[in-house]
């Protein structure tokens, strides 16, 4: 865990040294500003170390120092942390959004004592950690200069197995591949049929480790009908880091693989490997199967090395990673992926034939029933662990206490889990490795969603900014969303569910089994407590992050030091929250959904470097106006909360980023008031600069919001309701300066006030999701404009049957999905034909005056969903149901 400590004392000392430039002159703090740079550099050659050291596989006396030290670079990281803010702590952070006010706080504030001391302060502690703490550095930079060697020129310790059987896929025998028929005969079918292009043919197995991948595939490979089509083979195992050497000696390895009568000579000898396979493959068949692909530069790599063949050659990979997959093997079809696992009964049929070996029918006994069905939830149709879990089991007593002991701790009694996951987890950089171990705050089956675990990163610090030449520069949520699906194509992360384009998801988990090994790898990175005695090990190590699901905090303060504890998430009922949160220095994220909290806590509002702050879905009423002294905070989500109004002093909040306080009211979200937004007190709301989300806010009795909204240029998500047909010229003057708005939602006062929209001729050009409730004259001219949105709600807009109801929408080349209720009130619906060509779900309620709705041949050629309440049957209109 020591480099994730150093990437997020980096952070810190990044966010200090920006908040020092901007609030404390550098001509007068000159040693402090030094200070914090020297405090940077020391980290970054930590880092530097700990990188090279996690990727080295060198077995030097040198590298055994180096690893003594890992933990000691760890604390240092943590002490420099605490250092770094401490000091944030002890520095006035006011904010200003009147420039004659800064100016005079900054006047005062170079000029004051308490800063100058803090600042002292600092700097003595920083020169006491390089002074005394790090002298080892320069003993490293030789182990450094050792670990870069090591890497340049390691022999591959893979490769001289390839082919054989390792022992995480001696489980599945090839009687027992259940669940794997289908893709069994598909690949086979595409390896022998068909196909006759001079080009390379590439197929590919995407799934997670232990998925089954290689284990289909060498059923596959030894298959006679197979083995006979072609005129040689060849099975290779791919090494991850695969440099010049490693690949010399892959394509040595090949050589011989294909012909076993060619001598293998060692990584010296002068022939060249690319030409020797060229003479060999040129006019033969081949079948060459690369397991375990790594990266898509290790995949060109090898593939360019090789001649196309006679037509019907094929090489055929395996890798966790989807972008590896897809990069080469076309067309789709060509793309078997695995990650979707076993079904329950193909599962339950694979654990009872390892389980009870010598029962021929496979049965279960009734007093294992229950034990058995916990078990495989738990292995949710993961091959590898099903086998491992049956075959453990099959040489223990058969009774409900040894398989309820197995149950209970399935990764530290079965090391081939570990052993599969490990490789997925070392080929992680750092900052995903940070990301990945986050999933242990959540409970077991809990799905996160999207947009929660995005904000929860950026606030903890794990989230660097992307620089891009020529591109428009990403958001830190959006480099975020980068990390989570790169998590995702991976196959360690699991998407629970997605969004309608199937691309975007929007909630996901980690499997239990992942969840499990994650655990044993956060060490104090992350405590977790699910009852009175867990989380609870090594005494008086400091906790950094604390998740603690229905326990007492007084209990684990017993046990633990919780003075620097940096995020704390709680999941259920707990007690002694408020006697000791406002010792909590440090915390920086509180996250509270859903805990039976009736009053915003008080003690909050002390927590000075908070950054994330959630008591979404509690009972709390209102905000205290002291959450001005919240300056660092980028996030406040009171989503289902009895918030009704916000206080002036939010706008205090420079840095807030998300802002969201609305609240479904009914279960029926047709209901027009459904939904109730919260009033915000007049004040200069561009102060927020900042801001990405601001939803859902009410106008009513502070209509000088609407054309103040103008300022804040970097929205992506804008939610207002209790719009006048007046408002509409002032709105759209304003959401035209939003470039970068990619969701808008807005609402009128009631089911007959007019949405006036019209005005805008330019809308955002990155708009995604379109939500329009309140009456409409006609669609504003903007939307058949929208070229990216894929959603659109239009409720209440009862168009005069007059009106073409569907013509600016139909041509839209992104819409996948179109919510209408009460939108129109003509007798008669046309979808013509070609039209609507992305259009996946449709809903259509309220319309009561419509008898008649046509669909041409061509109109909605991808429609997977239709909702409809019409009763247009009573008119005599067909109408499906799903």
């Amino acid at each position: 865990m020591a480099d994730i400590a150093v990437q997020v004392a980096l952070v810190v000392a990044e966010k200090a040294i920006i908040f020092l430039y901007h609030k404390l002159k550098p001509s007068r703090t000159h040693n402090v500003h030094d200070d914090f740079q020297n405090a940077k550099k020391c980290l970054e050659r930590m880092r530097a170390y700990l990188r090279d050291y996690s990727a080295s596989s060198s077995s030097s006396s040198d590298l055994e120092v180096l690893q003594t030290r890992v933990k000691e670079i760890q604390n240092i990281a943590y002490e420099i942390e605490d250092v770094l803010d401490t000091f944030m702590l002890k520095v006035p952070h006011q904010f200003h959004s009147n420039r004659l006010s800064e100016k005079f706080h900054d006047f005062v504030h170079d000029h004051d004592p308490s800063v100058q001391k803090a600042g002292r302060e600092f700097s003595s502690a920083i020169k006491n950690i390089i002074d005394n703490k790090l002298n080892f550095l320069s003993a490293l930079d030789k182990i450094h200069q050792v670990l870069r060697r090591d890497q340049e020129g390691q022999p591959s310790s893979s490769t001289a197995g390839m082919g054989d059987n390792h022992s995480p896929h001696r489980f599945l025998e090839e009687e027992e591949m259940k669940g794997f028929e289908k893709p069994k005969q598909k690949l086979i079918k595409q390896l022998v049929e068909g196909d006759n292009s001079r080009l390379l043919t590439i197929i590919s197995l995407v799934g997670p480790g232990g998925s089954g991948k290689t284990t289909l595939l060498k059923n596959v490979f030894k298959n006679k009908r197979v083995q006979g089509f072609f005129d040689c083979h060849a099975w290779i195992d791919v090494p991850r880091d695969l440099c010049d050497s490693k690949r010399r000696e892959l394509l040595l390895n090949m050589l011989s693989k294909f012909d076993p009568k060619v001598k293998r000579e060692g990584p010296d000898h002068h022939e060249d490997p690319e030409e020797q396979l060229g003479v060999l493959l040129e006019q033969k068949r081949f079948v060459l199967v690369l397991d375990n692909v790594w990266s898509k530069q290790d995949l060109g790599g090898i593939v360019n090395a090789i001649p196309n063949g006679l037509p019907g050659s094929k090489v055929i990979i395996t890798s966790r990673k989807s972008d590896v997959a897809s990069g080469r093997a076309k067309p789709p079809a060509h793309i078997h992926d695995l990650s979707n696992l076993l079904s329950k009964e193909d599962a339950r049929s694979l654990f009872y034939k390892k389980a009870f070996p010598e029962n021929r029918e496979g049965k279960c006994p009734p007093e294992l029933k229950e034990w058995a069905d916990k078990i495989l939830k738990r292995c949710e149709g993961l091959p590898f662990a099903i086998s491992a879990v049956g075959t453990l089991l099959a040489t223990k007593q058969s009774t409900p206490l040894e398989w309820k002991k197995l149950h209970d701790s399935l990764v530290p009694n079965l090391p081939i889990i570990s052993q599969i996951l490990q490789p997925s987890y070392e080929d992680l950089p750092s900052h995903l490795k940070t990301c990945f171990l986050y999933f242990s705050m959540f409970p077991e089956d809990y799905s996160i969603s999207r947009g929660r675990l995005i904000r929860l990163w950026v606030a903890e610090g794990f989230v660097m900014p992307e620089k891009s030449i020529g591109r428009p520069e990403k958001s830190i949520e959006e480099v975020a969303e980068g990390y989570l699906k790169e998590l995702i194509g991976r196959n360690l992360v699991h998407a629970s569910t997605m969004e309608v384009d199937g691309r975007v998801v929007r909630s996901c988990r980690v499997l239990n089994l992942v969840l499990e090994f994650i655990i044993s790898k956060v060490e104090n990175f992350i405590i977790v407590s699910c009852d009175e005695n867990s989380g609870c090990g090594s005494p008086g190590e400091k906790i950094r992050r604390l998740s603690i699901h229905n326990v007492s905090m007084a209990n684990l303060s017993r046990y633990r030091d919780l003075s620097c504890i940096r995020t704390l998430l709680v999941c259920g009922q707990t007690s002694s929250l408020s006697e000791l949160l406002n010792t909590f220095t440090f915390l920086k994220v509180l996250d509270l959904q859903g805990v039976p909290l009736e009053d915003f806590p008080s003690y909050v509002v002390g927590l000075t470097l908070l950054r994330y702050l959630c008591p979404r879905e509690t009972n709390v009423r209102t905000v205290p106006k002291s959450i001005k002294k919240l300056g660092f905070l980028e996030t406040l989500d009171l989503k289902q909360t009895k918030v009704t109004k916000l206080p002036a002093q939010i706008y205090a909040l420079h840095n807030l980023r998300h802002l969201l306080v609305y609240c479904y009211d009914v279960p029926n979200y047709v209901t027009f008031g459904a939904a109730r937004g919260v009033k915000v007190s007049v004040g200069n709301i561009a102060a927020l600069c900042c801001i990405q989300k601001l939803s859902l806010i009410t106008v009513k009795n502070n209509r000088k919001i609407i054309s103040d909204l103008g300022e804040l240029k970097g929205l992506r998500k804008l939610g207002l309701t209790d719009l006048e047909r007046k408002d509409g010229r002032d709105l759209c003057r304003s959401i035209q300066k939003m470039q970068k708005l990619s969701t808008l939602d807005v609402r009128s006062t009631s089911e007959e006030e007019f949405l006036d929209l019209d005005h805008e001729e330019f809308p955002p050009n990155y708009l995604q999701r379109l939500y329009l409730k309140g009456r409409l004259e006609r669609l504003p001219k903007w939307i058949s404009q929208l070229h990216s949105v894929a959603k659109i709600g239009l409720k209440w807009s009862k168009l005069n049957a007059n009106e073409s109801p569907l013509e600016a929408l139909q041509a839209l080349p992104n819409l996948m999905e179109l919510d209408l209720v009460c939108y129109y009130t003509g007798e008669k619906l046309e979808f013509k034909k070609d039209t609507f060509k992305e259009l996946k779900i449709l809903h259509i309620e309220q319309f009561d005056q419509l008898n008649t709705m046509v669909v041409q041949n061509g109109a909605m050629p991808k429609l997977k969903k239709l909702i409809d309440y019409v009763q247009m049957s009573e008119f005599g209109v067909t109408s499906t149901r799903h």
